[in-house]
């Protein structure tokens, strides 16, 4: 046999790959993984390696009973497939998680369970088309005999139909492999066939060989259309027609006429038909074109892959040809496509109408049918009635006045491309088109996919309940925001969105988390942004090159502006809308972003309405965002939050979201900060890399400029940065100074990677006393006072005009908390004095401060008196009231009483206390140290509490280390083991 040519194709209908996408796939590591039914032994092992399918999680329950049984050496019969569907889930299962009766909706029993090692078995069943309806998002295996529930996962929302009239149900194999230590050799698995493709494909091969042997019977072995694959002569070469035939039942087209040209007459010409069942991603059915002077017969190769020939053609010696073709299975093209159309009922579940000829305008569409014939192709719909108008680009129909929107059926696939409108006359740019697939995709249940494709759009994109699969890149090329977020959207894939090089200015945000108001049944409601998941996105600026650079080469940094990803409470201040309303984002997912050439990278935003200023409340709260990176940017995170409308009350907030895993990069092109807040409550995990020594204020906490009330009310408090990163490790010591700064400071939180500093105050910052230094943070401050009130011999007592104020809670002044306050009424000539004595012990005193959280009076004088056990003043000072009122650096030693006093007021008003704290010191080495938590009994003398602790010390000759303690009355000095 000689082969002259070979052509292969892959366009045949695969009915294998259709119900293989049926199933829904789900998986993880930490116990095993939901397979594809159609799947071998080694692939299955492969994926079991390399999954990043939702995640398989072993209960405590099943680890007992397994670890059990094994050492009992009994038999593990897991016999049930449980699927429930519950109304609250978490991110990911755990190993308690309970199962109400309720929540169960099907319970199967395992039909087929394989030993894929030692460690690994696969479980599955089949859930028929006359099982169900339910709905489920969650799965276990279980062990009826122990009662446990073995291993869980959860799956996406799916639906199992069921049989009715004129309707197939859906079929759903599930496929299950647990990983466990030696788990096959007590569950009785049986060892897999080496090149069967195992569990799933008996089942498929059931159901296709099925619909092989329904054409078969119809029409014969092997039957053409018309001229298909009909061999002409041509000047010396043969020319195969184009054409779709029927080979052992296998449906194939050759899309385009091919030329043979052989010498070594006489010869058969062949048509190969073969499919590759144990090859994962071609499943469908291919053919060669073969030139032999032999009978071919059909053969299984050892792979175990079926091949299928069927005679084309002789060419005889003198060059002529002669059709082999069966010539009674030479069909026209219409009853061809009727049985294949039948064929695809038979494993799609769809009932389609009409079968045997295109959809026309006046047809009327009988109850029960699912599918639509419409220029030669098959639409998923359900509709019934009069055909008013079928849309030229196939893209909907409507059906008594009604419109539908159609779900090309290919291979059964729940994906509506945007590739679908490409030609979708009536809409020009992407922007509309995508916005017009994602209503087709929200009418439709599907999931709307953006290919791996570039596509240029001018028009603002919105999603909401949607899931979409973005693989491509959309080109924004006008000055709008780029893709709004409302509420309910699932974003996966591999993302990309980009600023064309050809948008010359642009001050808007690329995509945007918000969600204005809607009108449901007449009435304007608030959905509220909630409950997106962002899982990958990346955020890129056509201005700068990525081709040849592998970080990119900025072609004009005057074009990196504008923002990248925003959470905005305020959708009307971004143009998206005139109405105005409460506002909320909430509850929102994002992880995994990148961020390049844009001001603003990262935005979280509540806004206060500028002509109705008291009515609305917008917020941005409780958004958990994850491993965010940016590069060229001017400000990195930005947070702002009006926070007060101008009757007082909470207006525009940002509060209670945590940042975490924020990687910076310092840029020399316009950075000046890696985190401007003005919110409250937040939380940052922050490494900036690359800072330059002469940055200033790169973290920064502020009021927001429409703040006009007096300085310390609305301010930028509660919020914990954690910083971590090369950058911040090049501090002088552990001197935060001078890359934090707090407008009103003290009431922010930051931790570095060798300290942790609360209520950490300037030494300058107005309206505080003056300082030689500027600027600068005191490392490692402690609040000393903090909880005093609840330390033994330490209290503190209120005075009013001399008069004790025995039933007032001073906790307030004490509590950590920055917005809670002492909040006391002021009369003109009142005189409020705060008495702390520390019974307990003495103490050395670097600092000690008074915050006002809420400042209302005009004018007023602090004192601060600091005395010794004689009750003699040791410092003392004189301020005009301010909102942070400090001593600055002292030297006030052995102090066992503090005396704040607040008088001079000219009026009434609120004297609201946040806060008092003092930092204490270590006075010097020869007189010892006091501890700082004021019950020390202790003077002067070292006290090491810790049970085998010590002193230790460092040999300066070779640098070893020695620890000085005493065991059983005996002085020892010990080498300190690294």
């Amino acid at each position: 046999m000689s082969k002259v040519d070979s052509i292969s194709d892959n366009k045949g209908f695969s009915r294998r790959s259709f119900l293989r996408n049926t199933t829904m796939i789900a998986g993880g590591v930490t116990a095993g993984m939901f397979i594809p039914g159609a799947i071998d032994k080694v692939n299955a092992l492969d994926l079991l390696k390399n999954s990043n399918q939702p995640e398989v999680i072993i209960t405590t329950k099943g680890r007992a009973l397994i670890a059990k049984m094994q050492a009992e050496k009994k038999i593990l019969l897991i016999d049930s497939m449980i699927f429930a569907h519950k109304s609250h889930l978490g991110k990911r299962p755990t190993e308690n998680e309970q199962l109400q009766p309720n929540e169960i909706v099907h319970n199967a029993k395992i039909q087929q369970q394989i030993r894929l090692s030692e460690d690994a078995i696969a479980l599955s069943t089949t859930l028929d088309s006359d099982v169900g309806p339910f709905e489920f998002n969650w799965s276990c295996l279980y062990c009826s005999e122990y009662d446990t529930i073995i291993a869980i996962t959860y799956p996406k929302l799916t639906t199992k139909t069921v049989d009715g009239p004129g309707v197939k149900g859906n079929i759903l194999i599930r496929s299950f492999i647990l990983n466990y230590k030696n788990i096959a050799d007590i569950t009785n698995s049986t060892v897999i066939a080496a090149s069967p493709n195992f569990m799933a494909h008996q089942r498929l091969d059931n159901v296709e060989n099925s619909a092989l042997q329904a054409i078969i019977d119809q029409q014969g072995q092997d039957w053409f259309i018309k001229n298909g694959f009909m061999v002409l002569p041509v000047e010396g070469v043969y020319k195969i027609m184009a054409g779709v035939a029927y080979i052992s039942g296998h449906r194939i087209e050759l899309e385009n006429n091919r030329v043979i040209d052989a010498a070594n007459k006489p010869f058969y010409i062949y048509v190969d038909v073969y499919k590759n069942n144990n090859d994962i991603d071609g499943l469908d059915t291919k053919f060669n074109i073969i030139v032999s002077s032999k009978d071919l017969k059909n053969y299984v190769n050892t792979d175990g892959v079926h091949h299928y020939y069927c005679k084309l053609c002789q060419v005889i010696a003198d060059g002529s040809v002669s059709d082999l073709r069966p010539q009674t299975a030479v069909v026209d093209k219409g009853w061809a496509e009727a049985q294949d159309h039948q064929a695809i009922e038979s494993v799609s579940g769809l009932k389609i109408y009409p079968l045997s000829r295109n959809l026309t305008v006046g047809d009327t569409i009988p109850e029960g049918y699912n599918g639509l014939r419409i220029k030669d192709k098959i639409y998923r719909v359900i509709c019934h009635g009069k055909v008013n108008e079928i849309d030229t680009n196939a893209t909907f129909v409507i059906v008594n006045k009604d419109k539908y929107f159609l779900q090309p059926c290919i291979e059964g696939q729940s994906y509506y491309s945007i590739d679908n409108l490409e030609h979708y006359a009536p809409l020009s740019d992407w922007g509309d088109k995508i916005n017009y697939a994602v209503e087709i995709c929200r009418k439709g249940g599907l999931i709307l996919w953006i290919p791996n494709k570039t596509y240029r759009f001018n028009k603002t994109i919105e999603f909401k309940d949607l899931n979409v699969q973005w693989d491509g890149t959309l080109e924004l090329c006008s000055n709008v925001v780029g893709v709004v977020l409302k509420y309910n959207v699932n974003l996966s894939g591999n993302p990309f969105i980009i600023r064309s090089r050809s948008l010359d200015h642009f001050d808007k945000a690329m995509v945007m988390l918000t969600s204005s108001s809607e009108k449901v049944n007449g009435k304007w409601k608030t959905k509220g942004c909630v409950e997106n998941k962002i899982n990958q996105l990346n955020i890129l600026n056509g201005w700068i090159d990525y081709h040849g650079h592998s970080n990119g080469k900025v072609i004009d940094k005057t074009k990196l502006t504008g923002r990248g990803l925003v959470l905005l409470a305020g959708s009307w201040t971004a143009g998206l809308t005139t109405k105005r309303s409460h506002e909320y984002v909430w509850r929102n997912f994002v992880s995994d972003v990148y961020v390049d050439g844009f001001e603003q990278p990262y935005v979280l935003q509540g806004v206060i309405d500028n002509i109705t200023p008291n009515r609305w409340v917008t917020w941005v709260n409780g958004n958990k965002l994850h491993n965010l990176c940016a590069r060229r940017f001017k400000q990195g995170f930005v947070v702002q939050s009006p926070l007060l409308r101008p009757n007082g009350k909470i207006g525009g907030e940002v509060a209670g979201n945590t940042c975490a895993s924020l990687d910076f990069q310092w840029s020399r092109y316009s950075a000046e900060a890696f985190l401007v807040c003005e919110g409250r409550n937040n939380k940052f995990e922050l490494m900036g890399w690359d800072a330059p020594e002469t940055a200033t204020k790169t973290i920064q906490f502020s009021r927001a400029k429409t703040n006009t009330f007096p300085p310390g009310y609305g301010e930028a408090s509660g919020n914990i940065v954690e910083l971590y990163g090369s950058t911040l490790g090049k501090l002088n010591g552990s001197d935060l100074s001078p890359l934090v700064y707090e407008s009103n400071p003290g009431l922010n939180t930051f931790i570095t990677e060798s300290y942790i500093a609360r209520n950490i105050m300037p030494e300058l910052s107005p309206p505080t006393v003056g300082s030689a230094l500027t600027n600068s943070y005191i490392p490692k401050v402690d609040n000393f006072l903090a909880f005093i009130n609840h330390r033994p011999r330490c209290y503190a007592q209120l005075l009013k005009n001399g008069k004790l104020q025995s039933k007032v809670d001073l906790t307030p002044m004490f509590d950590f908390n920055p917005e809670s306050s002492l909040r006391l009424d002021v009369k003109k000539g009142d005189e409020y004095q705060i008495i702390i004595s520390l019974d307990g012990s003495r103490n050395h005193f670097n600092m000690v401060g008074s915050t006002l959280g809420y400042n209302n009076l005009s004018s007023g004088i602090i004192d601060i008196d600091l005395r010794d056990r004689h009750k003699k003043s040791v410092y003392s000072s004189r301020q005009p009231l301010k909102t942070a009122n400090v001593t600055g650096f002292i030297n006030a030693a052995n102090i066992k009483t503090l005396v704040i006093t607040y008088s001079g007021f000219e009026k009434a008003g609120k004297l609201n206390i946040s806060a008092l704290y003092g930092q204490t010191y270590n006075r010097n080495a020869s007189q010892g140290f006091m501890t700082a938590d004021g019950s020390c009994w202790m003077q002067d003398d070292i006290k090491i509490n810790k049970p085998g602790a010590g002193v230790v010390v460092r040999d300066e000759v070779n640098g070893q280390l020695y620890r000085i303690a005493i065991a059983n009355g005996e002085l020892k000095l010990e080498p300190v083991k690294k």
